[in-house]
């Protein structure tokens, strides 16, 4: 993949970017437990257009940090632990690898930078799970126990100051303990995703079917009642028929409207390498940006 820098950041960043920061690059593997996480359409493209693949070095700056982060605690050296170590294993004829963290104790720990708000509304949730129970089946068919897994959060936009007034808000670092499948469960996630890539490797770009909206970290439409003559909505809903039975009931409904509130799918467009090779992340060309998505009823 190339690595261009558009916005002219300092040469020293651009260049520990551009270095090889992935512990398994040149591996002979069929995927990786962080490709294998991924949506089907985004691993099928970017495995069939990597050498075509180009992202600007402002775009990488937390993937550096998150690789800085495992360098840290690599050289802290800890005491009967397992660092930074990259396991692999042959399952139903096809190799999958994967790099660790850390494991101390029987408990895999994985360190991350991400948003406040993803951690509040777990929206990546489901994904971490996933790929740390691959690490701990990839570390127990190698003879090491897994009692536990966890992730180790480093909020990058955390707020002194909401920390202070909202009882709720986290702390700078958060442990977040993930549930523990049976190797069975493990096993069935890896037999589904290798039969996926193998039925869709052979498709057509457009022809491979597009992420679930969970996939595409997409929120659900709100839906917003506004007086005619005003710009803020004086209650917002998850569902059209509440917004509907509001307006219906109040006090001059007929200076009233809703308006369907309608967001880019964040992934799509914020972090998916592959997205102009994607048939649904083109036909978001032809459509208006969020503050045009607004249908008024």
């Amino acid at each position: 993949m190339k690595i261009s820098n558009n916005l002219n950041l300092p040469e020293p960043i651009v260049a520990a970017i551009r270095a090889n920061w992935y512990g398994g690059e040149g591996e002979n593997r069929f995927a990786s437990v962080t490709e294998l996480i991924k949506p089907t359409k985004q691993l099928v493209l970017a495995k069939r257009h990597g050498s075509e693949l180009e992202q600007d070095a402002s775009q990488l700056l937390w993937t550096l940090m998150g690789s800085a982060i495992h360098k840290v605690v690599e050289a802290a050296n800890i005491d009967n632990a397992i660092q930074e170590e990259r396991l692999g294993l042959t399952f139903e004829g096809e190799r999958i690898t994967g790099g660790l963290d850390l494991y101390k104790d029987g408990v895999i720990s994985d360190f991350k930078f991400t948003s406040v708000w993803s951690y509040l509304y777990g929206s990546r949730r489901e994904e971490w799970t996933t790929q740390l129970n691959l690490y701990a089946y990839l570390l127990e068919r190698h003879g090491f126990p897994v009692e536990g897994i966890e992730v180790v959060i480093i909020f990058r936009d955390w707020n002194k100051h909401k920390a202070q007034s909202d009882p709720l808000y986290p702390k700078p670092v958060e442990r977040l303990v993930l549930d523990l499948w049976p190797a069975e469960k493990a096993e069935e996630y890896l037999r589904g995703r290798i039969e996926d890539i193998h039925k869709y490797s052979e498709l057509p770009d457009d022809l491979i079917p597009e992420c679930s909206q969970q996939e595409r970290w997409e929120r659900p439409d709100k839906y917003a009642v506004i007086r005619l003559d005003a710009s803020r909505a004086l209650r917002v809903f998850d569902h059209f028929e509440e917004a509907l039975n509001y307006l219906n009931q109040s006090k001059n409904s007929e200076n009233l409207q809703i308006i369907t509130r309608t967001e880019l799918p964040k992934r799509c467009f914020d972090y998916c390498p592959v997205n102009r090779f994607c048939h649904y992340y083109r036909s978001w060309g032809e459509k208006p940006r969020p503050q045009e998505l607004q249908n008024v009823i």
